[in-house]
């Protein structure tokens, strides 16, 4: 099992929620980018701060460090 968060995510237009590994550590402002997409993604907020344990998670980010 996987430890996740809840978090927001931000790219030009386009906003979406979504489940992260905890390991990425994802704060505000940090950016993301998604494997198989070439946009970077702005972490907008991280409504779960507690990790959750899941099966299935989104494990195509990676953090980018600006």
């Amino acid at each position: 099992m996987e430890h996740i968060i809840q978090v927001e995510l931000r790219t030009d237009t386009t906003h979406t929620l979504t489940w992260l590994d905890a390991a990425l550590k994802p704060k505000p402002g940090m950016v993301l980018l998604c494997k198989g997409d070439p946009r970077p993604w702005t972490v907008v907020h991280a409504y779960l701060i507690t990790a959750r344990e899941s099966r299935d998670s989104n494990v195509g980010w990676k953090a980018e460090v600006h």
